[in-house]
């Protein structure tokens, strides 16, 4: 068995020994005298679904410039864990023990299930542990390097609220009373149009003065109409055929009946609400999140950028 599974590696490999040896062993960058091979960045393309095939379809310029940010992407990760190293940050099991448990409580799986799925994905637990550990290695030195020095002052979380207020309204809604006419059973015309007078004749009475739920009582009791209160709602939550009988309509007016496949329909605006503004204080924390993500991110940039600088990389393409 041992003899036969070594030789479909043999056989796995052979047609590729001479590829693989000009590409694992070509060195396309060396970044402060660690290496970055041409294997490591058809790895990388890999990860971003590109394989050959993919490849073959774009033109030389895309896939120059295509591998030019994977190396990019390689030269960074490789700085990161090089400045990791040197700062001497590590990560326990018991972090990722805790990491895997939010996973698993975030998306209400089992241990074995999570295993499972990514079995189905082709990952190994372990290497799944080892993504971890290297996420919150990076999460700590950004924490460290970045995240640390980034503030945000209370003028911009005012200037922040001020520009952006609409995201911090609420959605309008509308108050509605609805009476419906139910349809018989395969209506034939004449009774649809039988039960299309009744709801003509219901929105006349109130129109006229008369009172929703006293017209709703006349009509329920004789078992010709159901309704009554829906409550608050936003009129983007309605049918197309409910938002359009209701729109422009202010409180205390009647819609036009609305015909569906099983009754015709009235509605009734109690109210409207034009959507209030959320106020400051209970948003502060969202904006300030925000802008701490915005400026965490600019502030990477530059420090990644003087951490390229700084180091001694060799271009070898």
């Amino acid at each position: 068995m041992h003899r036969f599974l070594a030789l479909l590696l043999m056989l796995a490999l052979f047609p590729a020994t001479l590829y693989a040896a000009q590409t694992v062993n070509r060195i396309v960058a060396v970044v402060n005298a660690e290496v970055i091979t041409q294997y490591q960045i058809d790895r990388e393309l890999e990860k971003r679904k590109m394989g050959a095939e993919a490849q073959a379809r774009l033109s030389s310029g895309d896939l120059d410039e295509l591998r030019q940010r994977a190396l990019n992407s390689l030269i960074e990760e490789t700085l990161v864990r090089q400045r990791v190293k040197e700062l001497g940050l590590e990560v326990s099991q018991e972090e990722i023990e805790a990491a895997i448990n939010d996973v698993l409580l975030q998306n209400q799986l089992s241990r074995e299930e999570l295993i499972e799925a990514l079995s189905l994905q082709g990952m190994e637990f372990k290497a799944y542990q080892e993504n971890l550990r290297e996420q919150i290695l990076r999460f700590k030195l950004l924490g460290r390097e970045v995240k640390s020095k980034v503030d945000v002052s209370q003028q911009e979380l005012l200037d922040y609220f001020r520009e952006h207020i609409d995201d911090y309204r609420q959605k309008p809604t509308v108050h509605l009373a609805r009476m419906t006419f139910p349809l018989p059973d395969r209506p034939g015309p004449a009774e649809v149009e039988s039960v299309r007078s009744l709801a003509v004749e219901a929105r006349d009475r109130m129109r006229d003065g008369a009172d929703f739920l006293a017209v709703l009582a006349d009509y329920s009791g004789a078992g010709r109409a159901q309704g009554g209160d829906m409550g608050k709602v936003a009129e983007e939550e309605l049918t197309a055929a409910f938002a359009d009988a209701v729109k422009g309509l202010t409180a205390g007016k009647i819609s036009e009946p609305v015909e569906t496949p099983g009754a015709f329909h009235l509605f009734k605006v109690v109210e409207r609400n034009a959507g209030s503004v959320r106020q400051f204080d209970a948003v502060k924390d969202e904006i300030a999140k925000t802008l701490t993500e915005q400026k965490t991110d600019g502030a990477f940039k530059s420090w990644a950028e003087s951490l390229r600088k700084s180091a001694r990389i060799d271009i070898r393409q």
